[in-house]
C-alpha cells in the first residue's frame, strides 16, 4: 500500500471533481465505490451553536481478480490518498503503476496550502509452512543472527505475535525528518495451514510539510518511496533467514 497524507482533509467539491474525472483511470480501475455517510448531531435546545458541516464520503476505484477479490484500489479519504496493490510482482512494475495513479488523482485536488505531511509504504509478506505440522519450527523463519529477536522470544506453538516499532531520524535537507519503522509478525492457522504474516509499515514524516504543487509532491514522493523500499528490504532481512532471503530473491528484487 502507498499512502500520501496531507495537512487538511479534502473537501466535498475536491472529491466530487475526482469522481467526475473517473475516465482518467477507468480502464485500470473500472469500479467506483462511494458509500453513503450519515451524520447525527446533538445540539443545545437554544440552537445557538451551528451544526457541523456535512461529512464527506470517501471514494474508492477498484479492479478485481478472477475470483472476485480486489486486485488494485485507488482511494481518497479524509486527508489521505492511497493505492493498494494485492497482485504484487516486482517493485519497478508495481511502484510505476501506483505513482501513475496517484499523480493523476492528485492533479485534480492539490492545493498549494494543503501540504503533504507524510509518505507511507506498507508491505504484507506471507510465509506458509508447507511441511509436516508436527515439525513446525519458527526457527526456519527467524534470522537469529541479526539480533532482531530477543533470545527469550522462542514461541513453541503455531499461534504467536511479535510487534515492534520505533522512529529513526534522517540526515539531509532533501530527506524526511523521521521515519516510523513498524513491524508486526502474526502467526495464525488458516484452512489448516500455519502461516506468518510480516506486516511492515514505513512512514516518512516531513517537518513543515511539502508544498502542495504537483512538481514538489511528485519529486518528493518518488524519492521517498525508493528510500522506503530500500529500508523495507533491510528490515525484512533482519526478520527472515538468509535461506529465505535467497529463495524470494529479496536483495535481487527490482
Amino acid at each position: 500500500m502507498f499512502v500520501l497524507a496531507f495537512s487538511r482533509n479534502f473537501s466535498g467539491s475536491e472529491i466530487d471533481r475526482v469522481v467526475e474525472r473517473h475516465d482518467l483511470w477507468r480502464l485500470d480501475l473500472p469500479k467506483l465505490m462511494r458509500p453513503q455517510v450519515f451524520q447525527f448531531s446533538f445540539l443545545p435546545e437554544s440552537g445557538e451553536e451551528a451544526a457541523p458541516p456535512p461529512p464527506v464520503a470517501p471514494v474508492a476505484f477498484q479492479s478485481f481478480k478472477r475470483d472476485g477479490s480486489i486486485d488494485w484500489q485507488l482511494k481518497i479519504e479524509g486527508n489521505s490518498v492511497s493505492v493498494n496493490c494485492l497482485s504484487y510482482s516486482r517493485w519497478n512494475v508495481v511502484s510505476r503503476q501506483a505513482k501513475n495513479l496517484l499523480e493523476k488523482l492528485l492533479g485534480l485536488v492539490l492545493d498549494q496550502d494543503n501540504k503533504m505531511q507524510s509518505v507511507t509504504l506498507q508491505y504484507i509478506d506471507t510465509f506458509v509452512w508447507s511441511g509436516d505440522e508436527s515439525e513446525y519450527d519458527v526457527e526456519a523463519l527467524f534470522n537469529r543472527n541479526s539480533g532482531f529477536f530477543p533470545d527469550k522470544f522462542r514461541p513453541s506453538g503455531k499461534l504467536w505475535h511479535f510487534h515492534q516499532g520505533e522512529f529513526a531520524g534522517c540526515e539531509g535537507s532533501n530527506l524526511p525528518q523521521r521515519i516510523l519503522q513498524r513491524i508486526h509478525l502474526d502467526a495464525v492457522v488458516l484452512e489448516g495451514r500455519p502461516i506468518v504474516r510480516v506486516d511492515t509499515t514505513l512512514r516518512a514524516e516531513f517537518s513543515g510539510g511539502v508544498e502542495g504543487s504537483i512538481e514538489a509532491v511528485r519529486s518528493t514522493t518518488h524519492q521517498t518511496l525508493e528510500l522506503l523500499h530500500s529500508k523495507n528490504k533491510e528490515l525484512l532481512s533482519l526478520v527472515i533467514t538468509d535461506d529465505l532471503q535467497q529463495r524470494i530473491s529479496l536483495n535481487r528484487e527490482s
